[in-house]
């Protein structure tokens, strides 16, 4: 089988994440872009086919249509509402990303397509619900991008303070993809120690809240974000393709809280393969709980 990634969206975010595909090692045989605006898809996939010939990648890459998804292995929705420098939460752009998610899973849905969905639109955990409202898949392939980018900024902060690798720090940020996320501390650990031994809990604090406030500060100073989570959804779509069982933090459905919201989960071929594989404490079972409420709320509301 063939493996074939669309990317409907051709924004900053699109973007990068045909460039990251295209500069990494996955087994990738065709890379699609579409865009409402036809031309910018276009005028993007020529850009891109230049870097062939000096990546080490076999991929192909163009632009195209809906009738792309019939045999698609993965697609990826990174379009939407562009993010805003002056915003304060994801949620507020609800309504006409909202509108937006609608026409476009409407339209895979008149096709075959039958893989993963990949979501990237903000507000993030109720774009992957509507997603897979109207896209009628199971609700192991969809996945949205979640807390993945969150996670690794946790991860750089905590590794930046202590002077170590961030691939020593096992950490993850849970919960909405937004101002209620949280870190659940009692799981983390550095190398094979409680995190507890390196970090007082004003450091937690203060980390936790640098991490939740990042992608803000870097949307006022540049007016968007996009190689981190280019580089979040590459580790994704590799996890599928390779069948790897890697556990990553992602946005999937919650059968007791019945939305998506971001938990550790094992990610292969079929998608989202286990969820449920962390342990909270009290305190950080009412944080989760609180977080979803914000999320079930935001549904509500469309």
């Amino acid at each position: 089988m063939k493996n074939k990634v669309v990317i409907i969206g051709t924004g900053n975010v699109g973007v990068s994440y045909a460039y990251s595909l295209l500069s990494s090692n996955i087994n990738i045989h065709e890379i699609v872009l579409i865009d409402i605006n036809m031309q910018k898809a276009e005028g993007e996939a020529l850009d891109l086919l230049n870097c062939i010939p000096l990546t080490n990648t076999s991929s192909k890459i163009k632009f195209g249509t809906y009738e792309e998804c019939n045999d698609a292995s993965i697609i990826c929705i990174t379009a939407g509402v562009s993010q805003r420098a002056n915003i304060s939460s994801r949620m507020e752009d609800l309504h006409n990303a909202s509108n937006i998610f609608k026409e476009i899973v409407k339209s895979i849905a008149t096709t075959k397509f039958n893989g993963i969905i990949l979501v990237a639109g903000n507000p993030l955990d109720v774009m992957t619900y509507l997603t897979w409202q109207y896209s009628g898949l199971n609700s192991n392939k969809i996945i949205g991008s979640g807390t993945s980018l969150d996670s690794a900024r946790l991860q750089n902060i905590i590794a930046d303070k202590l002077d170590i690798s961030p691939k020593s720090v096992h950490a993850y940020v849970i919960g909405e993809h937004g101002n209620s996320q949280f870190v659940p501390w009692s799981n983390a650990k550095i190398g094979l120690e409680p995190i507890s031994n390196y970090l007082s809990h004003e450091d937690m604090i203060n980390i936790e809240d640098e991490t939740r406030n990042f992608g803000f500060k870097i949307a006022q100073k540049k007016n968007y974000t996009c190689f981190g989570i280019a580089s979040a959804l590459t580790r994704i779509t590799s996890a599928i393709i390779a069948d790897e069982k890697a556990i990553i933090c992602v946005s999937s459905y919650d059968p007791v809280q019945k939305i998506f919201i971001s938990t550790p989960s094992v990610i292969g071929i079929n998608g989202v393969e286990k969820t449920g594989i962390m342990t909270l404490n009290q305190e950080e079972i009412h944080k989760f709980e609180t977080s979803a409420n914000i999320i079930r709320n935001a549904i509500n509301e469309i």
